[in-house]
């Protein structure tokens, strides 16, 4: 056994089932060890797809699939699936050649990747010798999975894979969760049966614990918002669901609603900036209480009155645990309240995005096709979004049904994401249909990992919409300046797009429930057209821009800012 073949080993006694990645001269050892194995090789057309595929596996399953690479130019094209993975919270291991030693500028293809990689991973581990190897794959895994999941960096000398272990190999036991202390589980209970208007906002680091959320949020009863990794863990369609997300809502209403309850319990969310909208959320220091996975986390946005360090599951699974059948709580909220509540906070601010028309649904509208799409897609089914604007459509009019029913770039916003996430989130969860929905400017980045899907044999619908723009900075140029510049796209014949990497292909044109349809019972990879084009709403927002340019120019932007804020407009 070499230490390639005791690497691939350690992975399966892990629990590892696959793998993403592009072979390359200096992982030759380690890709013939992976022929050997059990484990599932995905490759990828290109390192930054493979960072993508591993992250959203992750995020679909709870599960970790590595990511190989080459060192040097396979190191960096993945990097910036590192960085998503760490912003998005996607455990992930990135298997990599150390460089050589010496000076990096002198050696072929020498990075100090150390020092490149250490500000976008959790970590960086080296694998020196083959006998070092299960210690370090468990050290590598446990530091990716507990607290905060995040991408590890674990490097290995070319010698610790080629050669055999000589001496007794030590497989340390795998790190744990902690566990709640008694005495904070003892006050949350006491906080959560005291409350008169409790009010749960739960992230995607609680999707494990989705069924005790439920119960928890039914026992009091108590309103659930979500973060938008964390939509679905409670399904939308409940009635406790304020469904709320900020490309269809207010910040400012919600921020309302969270002042006017006496209890804020956050769980498994890092209240980051984008699940904030920049920090824009109040939430009342005295009435939160934040539960997660991580120290560093706790506190670390908003301050709180209790904070509590361990999982989800584990927490709410002592509390529930302490609670008699008979035992009632204080809370208030009736049906009727909650109700209320969800169309206040469903009703889209007037400063939001205008949206598209979108030609070949009844009526013209974003509404009209995602409606097909919820028609079509089971409970289950998973929906991977890439940036831009088709992202922002599907946030306001789509209904997360199940945990981990929303995957997109939340926290770093990658272009390129949707179409190789997808193919990961279909091998972390075989049993969800999955659909990819993707931007022209998007699929333009990372479109030919749809012979990847088609090699691969992965059941996959990708909706591309297509605008011919970057459409999102296009609006924002337009609503800013009345021009738009150096976003204009030239896109492809999709329909010979999918026939050249032997895909499926629908264009939707009347027939869009039956498009949808018979790509979601399909077993093949199946690419959708669907044309979008400018509403009257976005075109008043283009002549808004340009009167607003013209009054820069004449009067200068200190006097047009003082005009706004003096007729309540800034």
């Amino acid at each position: 056994m070499t230490g390639a073949d005791l690497l691939c080993a350690e992975l399966e006694a892990a629990g590892v089932t696959c793998v993403f990645g592009v072979p390359g001269t200096q992982n030759i050892p380690l890709y013939e060890a992976l022929r050997r194995s059990g484990l599932r090789s995905v490759v990828a057309t290109h390192e930054l797809a493979a960072s993508f595929m591993a992250g959203a596996y992750f995020r679909a399953s709870g599960r970790v699939a590595p990511l190989v690479t080459i060192p040097g130019p396979g190191f960096t094209y993945a990097l910036t699936g590192l960085a998503e993975a760490l912003h998005d919270s996607a455990a992930v291991l990135h298997l990599v050649g150390a460089p050589p030693p010496g000076n990096p500028r002198s050696q072929f293809q020498g990075l100090d990747q150390r020092a490149i990689a250490s500000p976008l991973v959790k970590g960086v581990r080296r694998i020196e010798r083959p006998d070092e190897i299960p210690a370090r794959v468990a050290e590598a895994l446990d530091l990716a999975v507990l607290g905060e999941p995040g991408p590890v960096l674990l490097e290995w000398l070319p010698g610790a894979l080629a050669a055999a272990p000589s001496g007794p190999l030590a497989r340390p036991p795998r790190g744990r969760a902690p566990s709640p202390p008694p005495a904070q589980v003892d006050e949350l209970r006491s906080l959560l049966v005291e409350a008169r208007r409790p009010v749960l906002l739960v992230g995607q680091g609680a999707a494990e614990a989705a069924p005790l959320v439920q119960r928890l949020a039914e026992w009091l009863p108590a309103p659930v918002v979500t973060t938008c990794s964390g939509r679905g863990v409670l399904p939308e369609d409940h009635e406790l669901s304020l469904a709320f997300d900020f490309p269809r809502g207010d910040v400012g209403r919600l921020s309302g609603f969270l002042r006017a309850a006496d209890l804020v319990l956050v769980l498994g969310a890092r209240l980051s900036s984008a699940s904030t909208w920049d920090f824009a959320l109040e939430i009342p220091a005295d009435r939160l209480v934040q539960v997660d996975a991580s120290e560093e986390v706790l506190g670390a946005s908003y301050p709180g009155r209790l904070l509590v360090a361990s999982t989800v599951e584990l927490t709410l699974d002592r509390v529930l645990g302490g609670i008699s059948p008979g035992d009632t709580s204080a809370s208030h909220w009736t049906a009727a309240e909650v109700r209320e509540h969800r169309r206040e906070l469903r009703t889209t601010a007037s400063h939001a995005i205008p949206e598209p028309i979108v030609h070949g649904v009844e009526p013209p509208e974003a509404s009209a096709f995602f409606a097909v799409l919820a028609r079509s897609l089971p409970r289950n089914g998973i929906v991977v979004a890439d940036s831009g604007l088709h992202q922002l459509l599907a946030r306001r009019h789509l209904e997360v049904l199940a945990p981990r029913g929303l995957i997109v770039p939340s926290d770093f916003q990658s272009m390129g994401f949707a179409l190789p996430a997808a193919i990961g989130a279909h091998l972390g969860a075989p049993d969800r249909p999955i659909v990819a929905l993707v931007g022209d400017g998007g699929l333009a980045m990372s479109g030919m990992e749809l012979l990847t899907a088609v090699q691969e044999r992965i059941p996959l619908t990708v909706v591309v919409f297509n605008d011919g723009w970057l459409n999102l900075i296009r609006i924002a140029q337009l609503r800013t300046f009345g021009h738009a510049t150096g976003v204009e796209r030239r896109n492809p014949d999709f329909g010979a797009l999918a026939a050249a990497v032997g895909a499926r292909f629908a264009r939707v044109e009347g027939n869009a429930q039956e498009a949808v349809d018979a790509a979601l019972g399909s077993r093949d990879v199946t690419l959708i057209e669907l044309r979008v084009g400018d509403s009257g709403a976005m075109r008043r927002a283009r002549a808004r821009g340009l009167a607003r340019g013209v009054a820069t120019a004449a009067m200068g932007p200190e006097a047009v800012a003082w005009l706004k804020r003096h007729r309540g407009r800034a």
